[in-house]
C-alpha cells in the first residue's frame, strides 16, 4: 500500500480501494449521509457492481449515470443531474462520489460545488488521464460548445482514491491518452522523470502506481503554490493551448479525439514554437518530436482547418488583451508561461503536425 498525500483540504490515497480504507472512511466521515454515485455508461457496465457489492456503505447509494464521452460535458446535462439530486432530496450534508474518467470528475465536481452552494464530493478516477490530471487540482467545469472547460469553478474533492486496478479494462488508446499528461509533467518540471517515462509502459501494471504517484506529486507541488492559476500553475497548460484548439475543432465537427492525443499534438506544436523563439535547442526539439511520433498517431487534418483552430484558440482562458498566451519550454524539465505567440507562429507550428 502506498501512503496518502495531503493537498490543500484534500487527501489523495493510492492503492486498492479495499486496502486503503475507502469503506471505513465513508462510514466514519459520512455515517448518515446519502451517497450519490455519479458515473457514465461505460464505467457503470464494467465496475458499478464491483463498487456497490464490495463496499457496504454504498449498498443504498443512488446511481446517476450519463452517456460516456466529451459530447455530454454540458450545462444541459448538469441541469438534468441537479434535477435528479432534487428528486432524491439531497441536502448539504450528503455526498457525491464521482466514479469515472476526466469528464465525470470535472462535471461531478462542478455539479457538487454548485448544488445548494456546495456538497462534499469524492473522486474515484478510473482512467489514467483522470488519475494523473483531472481528479487532482480543484478544477471543475463543463464545455461551452467547442470551447473546452469554459464554465467552471475551483473546488477540491475531500478525498481522491487512485486505484490502478480500474485501468485493467482501459483500451490501449485511453492509457496513451493519460500517458501524454505524464510526459507533459516531465517536460515542464522534471527532466529525470521525462527520461524515466521513456522506459515506462503504461500498459504494464508493474510499478505503475508509483509512476502515477510521481505525476500527481508534480502536479500537487505546482497547484499548492498557485491554486487559482495566476502564475506558476499555467505551466500545466503546456501543450493545451494548441491542443484544446485541435480538440475543440474536432468536437465541433463531430470527429472527437482523445484529450491526450490532442495534448500530444499540442506538445509537438508548442515545442516547435519554443524552438523558433530560440528557447530550446534543435536536439531537444527533435528528441521530443520523435518520441511523440513514436507513440501517437499522426494528426490527420489538412491546412484548410488551421484558421478555424486558431479562431477557437482566441477563446482560451489564458489569453489577455486579445493576445494568445502559451506555456513554452526553455529546456526539457523547464517551462515558461504567459508567452505571447502570433497567428503566424501558430499556423507554422500546425503545419509541422
Amino acid at each position: 500500500m502506498l501512503e496518502s498525500i495531503a493537498y490543500n483540504n484534500s487527501t489523495i490515497h493510492f492503492g486498492d480501494l479495499q486496502v486503503v480504507g475507502f469503506n471505513d472512511l465513508l462510514k466514519t466521515e459520512y455515517p448518515s449521509s446519502k451517497k450519490i454515485i455519479f458515473t457514465d455508461e461505460t464505467v457503470s457496465d464494467l465496475w458499478i457492481e464491483h463498487l456497490i457489492t464490495n463496499f457496504s456503505e454504498l449498498a443504498k447509494a443512488e446511481i446517476i449515470q450519463i452517456p460516456a464521452g466529451e459530447t455530454y460535458k454540458t450545462l444541459e446535462v448538469c441541469e438534468q443531474v441537479w434535477a435528479a439530486l432534487s428528486d432524491y432530496e439531497i441536502g448539504r450534508s450528503d455526498l457525491v462520489i464521482n466514479f469515472g474518467g476526466g469528464v465525470i470528475t470535472d462535471m461531478g465536481g462542478f455539479i457538487a460545488a454548485l448544488f445548494k452552494r456546495g456538497l462534499d464530493f469524492i473522486n474515484v478516477p478510473t482512467t489514467l488521464l483522470s488519475q494523473v490530471d483531472a481528479s487532482v487540482g480543484g478544477k471543475t467545469g463543463v464545455d461551452l460548445g467547442p470551447f473546452k472547460n469554459q464554465i467552471g469553478v475551483f473546488a477540491d474533492a475531500k478525498h481522491v482514491f487512485i486505484d490502478d486496478n480500474f485501468l485493467s479494462t482501459l483500451p490501449k488508446d485511453e492509457l496513451l491518452s493519460g500517458y501524454a499528461e505524464m510526459l507533459k509533467h516531465g517536460l515542464i518540471q522534471d527532466k529525470d522523470y521525462w527520461e524515466k517515462l521513456k522506459d515506462f509502459d503504461p500498459n504494464a501494471s508493474a510499478r505503475r502506481l508509483d509512476v502515477i504517484k510521481h505525476s500527481v506529486s508534480i502536479k500537487k507541488s505546482i497547484v499548492e503554490q498557485d491554486h487559482l492559476e495566476s502564475g506558476l500553475r499555467k505551466n500545466l497548460n503546456f501543450g493545451h493551448t494548441i491542443g484544446h484548439g485541435i480538440e475543440g475543432y474536432l468536437l465541433k465537427n463531430e470527429k472527437p479525439t482523445l484529450h491526450g492525443f490532442a495534448v500530444a499534438w499540442g506538445i509537438k506544436a508548442e515545442c516547435f514554437i519554443s524552438l523558433k523563439k530560440g528557447f530550446i535547442t534543435e536536439n531537444s526539439y527533435t528528441e521530443i518530436k520523435e518520441y511523440i511520433d513514436s507513440k501517437y498517431p499522426p494528426f490527420e487534418l489538412n491546412s484548410s482547418c488551421f484558421k478555424d483552430i486558431l479562431k477557437l484558440m482566441y477563446n482560451d482562458k489564458k489569453n489577455s488583451n486579445g493576445r494568445i498566451k502559451c506555456t513554452l519550454l526553455r529546456d526539457i524539465g523547464k517551462a515558461v508561461f504567459d508567452q505571447d505567440v502570433t497567428d503566424l507562429e501558430i499556423l507554422e507550428a500546425l503545419k509541422t503536425l
